[in-house]
């Protein structure tokens, strides 16, 4: 074989390989609850928010959703190549059924070795299920765009953006004390614990890639109620900045085709 077919033979070779390794992979979506009724026809459900998200960067992924907020539980943590969660209006601390399911089965896919990636209240479970503590933050609800310093950087983060990222809160506990053997990878003012780290095969969000800013500016609407008017105007006048969702998602991928073993 002459050296130009050799390589073009490898390189072909390559791509099929990583083409199946890429379209056999399949992400277990975790819903831990529920877009409001009135606000699902103009942004859809959590679940389908990443998913719509992770399918723009790569449509051959396969998706699963499992509404454990509902009881609609996986059968094992091998159902799936990878795991996510979406976010909940519940707090780890609640003494619930899915608190307590969703905590042991982050413990049973990192016995495993299986990606799992926590997104607000799945980060903050990460914590507490590690034996970390999860508490409610002394400056209150963080609503809006949140700008993140990078303090560390791991394989999967392609970090080109100054060394900070900036994504939607919407949350008014915080991780307190991190467990033994996790990484503080960024923090903002008011979160000193915005991405981190367990381990090769656990990672979380504090903020939501999945989230618009219009989706965010109906929430804080709906919660001028709850959250102080202050907090409410600060995060609407937030909501130009920029955002990186599609950088932090391409984070969870190269994490989740890191993570992943193919036969």
């Amino acid at each position: 074989m002459s050296p130009y077919f050799e390589t073009l033979f490898w390189v072909t070779s390559i791509f099929n390989l990583m083409n199946n390794r890429i379209a056999s992979m399949q992400i277990g979506v975790l819903q831990c609850d529920e877009v409001r009724t009135e606000f699902r026809s103009s942004h859809g459900d959590y679940n389908e928010m990443i998913i719509d998200a992770i399918s723009t960067i790569d449509p051959t992924l396969q998706c699963v959703t499992y509404r454990i907020f509902d009881g609609d539980l996986p059968d094992s943590e091998l159902d799936c190549d990878c795991w996510i969660t979406t976010g909940s209006r519940q707090s780890v601390n609640d003494e619930t059924d899915l608190a307590a399911y969703l905590e042991k089965f982050i413990l049973k896919t990192h016995k495993v070795g299986r990606p799992f990636v926590g997104i607000c209240y799945g980060m903050q479970m990460i914590a507490k299920a590690f034996g970390g503590s999860v508490e409610r933050s002394p400056a209150g609800w963080s609503v809006g765009v949140k700008t993140s310093t990078i303090h560390q950087a791991e394989s999967w983060m392609d970090c080109e953006l100054n060394d900070t990222i900036s994504l939607l809160a919407s949350h008014e506990d915080r991780i307190g004390l991190l467990p033994t053997g996790a990484r503080c990878l960024a923090s903002y003012d008011s979160c000193p614990n915005s991405i981190i780290s367990m381990g090769s095969s656990v990672i979380g969000f504090q903020g939501h890639p999945e989230f618009t800013p219009k989706y965010a500016r109906q929430l804080m609407e709906y919660r001028r109620d709850t959250i102080p008017g202050e907090k409410i105007s600060m995060g609407l006048s937030s909501l130009n900045n920029e955002l990186h969702n599609t950088q932090v998602f391409r984070w969870i991928l190269d994490f989740m085709y890191a993570g992943c073993s193919y036969e």
